[in-house]
């Protein structure tokens, strides 16, 4: 994962200003992802917990494939407050999988499957508060 992490946070280096933005972060650096896994980790179990919720309704309500939840330091969370998540919901790279998801009823279904997975997630989360 950290080798994934490193290969996607790379792209931070294009902007004009990522010093600036990122705080110094460099996404070459094992220093920068050890700063941003103790970052994450602060909501780190709500976050797998709405993830589960998304893979569940991908799996049974929108019947995509199951990769799994995995985690990676992706700079797109980066100092996040709160349970955060990156849904990949296909790969336009996939001739059927880029029909699917450009076409209005996989937009939907998955627009659909995301919305119920964090509306479960929050009444989750209200009921353990109440």
């Amino acid at each position: 994962n950290l080798k994934v992490a490193k290969r996607e946070n790379s792209v931070v280096l294009m902007e004009e200003n990522y010093k600036k933005n990122y705080k110094n972060f460099d996404p070459k650096s094992p220093e920068s992802h050890i700063l941003f896994s103790m970052q994450q980790n602060n909501n780190l179990e709500q976050s797998l917990k709405l993830a589960a919720n998304m893979q569940h309704q991908f799996d049974d309500r929108v019947n995509r494939a199951n990769r799994g939840v995995k985690q990676a330091g992706f700079v797109v969370l980066y100092k996040t407050t709160m349970p955060s998540v990156l849904v990949e919901a296909g790969f336009l790279t996939n001739p059927s999988e880029r029909r699917y998801l450009t076409s209005e009823r996989g937009q939907t279904y998955i627009a659909s499957g995301l919305f119920r997975a964090f509306r479960n997630y929050r009444e989750t989360m209200n009921e353990k508060l109440n």
